[in-house]
């Protein structure tokens, strides 16, 4: 019998190569019998470009920017054979990077997100990005990160906005220079790796639905919103940008707006990426099951998020696939038309830090669940 291995990532607790390395482990001491693959996945968040750098056999490196909080740390991003670069924001500029008490996108930045892409483009002579935009500590509609490009932003006073601009300094634009943005950033091809389709403002927009997550109060969010207007709404006029409607633009706080407007990016799918490059579906022709999970699902699991394009994957070569997550959220019965199996890893009544702590363990004790199951022992 051969099982593949598929996770995500377990957002604030194990990245998807430690999630499957605990589950087959776990499963082979059950049943050494089994064959087990692993393909640990990504879809432009934590994880993106460590799954692409290895699956195209590149070189993962550091380089040292500046962290949402303007403090230096070490990025990592991936080099590929064909002088390519593949890196996520959210090593520059995630939400991992700060802690639950420092979490507020008034004060956050993308700049470091630019200087990771300076470096590349001038220092390492690189024309070709592939950027994951999942997981950001921000919602500065990437001003942060094209002040760090050369784009200078003035106030009404026509005085220059310093570096770096958070979330709170994007509302006192009122004048945008591009001309001083890098040539050998105009020279490049950029693609998103991005699977949200949220626009840069309204309902539905940057501010008001990924805003809370990354420590927002509604007074904040509110604010947020009327900047990033602010923001879009200058930037069409300049002619830098063609409208702040368009899906995908509002992904990691507004930056999918200005990578597309001003550095002329194409937003793909990052899911189908990943799982295109890690040749998926040749991995799972000749499986007998699939076992996928996440840190925590729910009714957006099911409207094209990492673990549903996989399932959709397994359902086209006719592998049975399980969705074993974390913890299963609002309307997680959606899950069930998806997914021939849905389980959660929670074992009892606990706090948060304490179902962080467990998932090690509960991994080990589902993996020999599921096995038992499967093989009928």
């Amino acid at each position: 019998m051969k099982i593949v291995l598929a996770f995500d990532s377990f957002k604030n607790c194990l990245p998807s190569p430690e999630v499957c390395n605990i589950m087959q482990e776990a499963m082979r001491k059950t049943a050494p019998e089994l064959e087990i693959n692993s393909l640990p996945l990504a879809d432009g968040g934590e994880g993106t470009a460590r799954a692409i750098t290895t699956a195209c056999s590149g070189v993962i490196q550091k380089h040292q920017v500046h962290d949402p909080l303007f403090r230096l740390i070490s990025a990592e991003y991936g080099l590929l054979p064909d002088n390519s670069a593949v890196l996520e924001m959210a090593s520059a500029s995630g939400i991992e990077l700060i802690t639950p008490a420092e979490r507020n996108p008034m004060q956050t930045t993308t700049y470091g997100t630019g200087e990771l892409l300076s470096y590349l483009a001038v220092k390492k002579n690189i024309r070709s990005f592939t950027i994951g935009i999942g997981g950001s500590a921000t919602v500065d509609g990437g001003v942060g990160m094209l002040q760090a490009l050369g784009v200078k932003f003035y106030n009404a006073k026509n005085e220059l906005i310093p570096c770096p601009a958070d979330g709170i300094a994007v509302g006192s634009i009122a004048g945008i220079d591009a001309n001083g943005l890098l040539p050998e950033i105009k020279a490049s091809t950029i693609r998103i790796a991005s699977d949200v389709t949220n626009p840069l403002c309204g309902k539905n927009g940057a501010a008001k639905v990924f805003a809370p997550q990354k420590g927002a109060d509604d007074a904040m969010v509110e604010t947020l919103e009327k900047n990033l207007f602010n923001f879009g709404m200058l930037s069409v006029k300049s002619d830098l940008a063609d409208n702040i409607t368009t899906p995908g633009d509002g992904a990691a706080g507004g930056l999918g707006f200005a990578l597309r407007n001003y550095l002329n990016a194409e937003i793909i799918s990052g899911a189908e990426l990943v799982l295109q490059l890690l040749k998926f579906d040749d991995a799972v022709k000749d499986a007998d099951w699939v076992i996928t999970g996440e840190g925590c699902s729910d009714f957006q699991t099911a409207h094209g998020k990492l673990c549903s394009v996989v399932a959709s994957h397994c359902r086209k070569a006719g592998v049975p696939i399980i969705l074993l997550s974390g913890a299963l959220g609002e309307k997680a019965e959606e899950l069930e038309n998806i997914f021939d199996a849905v389980f959660s890893l929670t074992a009892k009544p606990c706090t948060l830090n304490e179902a962080l702590d467990y998932t090690p363990e509960n991994l080990r004790r589902m993996a020999r669940n599921i096995v038992n199951l499967i093989t009928k022992r």
